[in-house]
């Protein structure tokens, strides 16, 4: 019989809700990296995108002739051909391993890596534009605090364990609440910590939260005044 969600431990909950914000995470285009120290950061994510229209930047270049066009693929990478040229003497050879030149014997040569389709091109790695035309990208990093809830006892509702910690994080931290209904399947909610901190100023000020004996109880149909951040993964941005 298949292992439920309620089956797991609290330590292995949690964890596999931190998996299942990386991969939620990864379906929007952030690559994600778990930190060494756990200081209130679940995952480290980032992304690559245009300055212009903010698309995904490819960070994969293909490999292109310089003179048939033709792509280098995986299948083709290992024919690619070692040659050589000899800046003293101008000669061309088959470099492969070879440090000097054939015929002077200069030391000074230079990698010509050949084309293994028209043997006459060089193998060059394809100028990345974005299909806007802009050339220029730029980077985001954003901090994640993942919180994973199963349903409560009665059925009708989540929680979620907060702390002051979380909040002293800066402007590009977020929480993600993974919450888990009686289908097994996951709900998202994104919410920035400054936008939380509107949302929740009663609660922030409250006894327990102060004491790090916070919760959050929210509807697990409605998902309460929490539901305008459900999958917001664009807030991230």
């Amino acid at each position: 019989m298949a292992k439920r969600t309620v089956d797991l431990s609290v330590k292995h909950f949690s964890r596999y809700g931190e998996f299942l914000a990386s991969f939620e995470l990864s379906k929007h285009g952030w690559d994600n990296y778990t930190p060494v120290y756990d200081e209130y950061v679940d995952l480290l994510v980032h992304k690559m995108v245009c300055k212009k229209c903010g698309k995904k930047w490819n960070s994969n270049p293909r490999l292109i002739c310089n003179r048939c066009k033709r792509e280098i693929t995986s299948t083709n990478k290992n024919k690619i051909i070692a040659n050589g040229e000899c800046v003293d003497c101008k000669h061309f050879f088959l470099k492969k391993n070879t440090k000097n030149c054939p015929k002077c014997d200069s030391v000074k040569l230079k990698n010509i890596p050949t084309c293994p389709l028209c043997k006459k091109g060089m193998i060059e790695i394809e100028e990345i534009n974005c299909e806007c035309g802009s050339k220029e990208h730029i980077e985001k990093f954003r901090t994640i605090q993942v919180k994973a809830s199963r349903l409560e006892k009665d059925g009708r509702s989540y929680a979620v364990d907060l702390r002051p910690k979380d909040l002293t994080q800066g402007h590009f931290h977020a929480y993600l609440w993974v919450c888990i209904d009686k289908d097994e399947k996951p709900h998202f909610i994104v919410i920035p910590v400054k936008a939380f901190e509107k949302e929740s100023k009663n609660f922030i000020n409250s006894t327990s939260f102060l004491k790090d004996e916070g919760r959050e109880h929210f509807n697990s149909t409605t998902f309460g005044k929490w539901i305008k951040y459900k999958d917001r993964f664009d807030l991230l941005e």
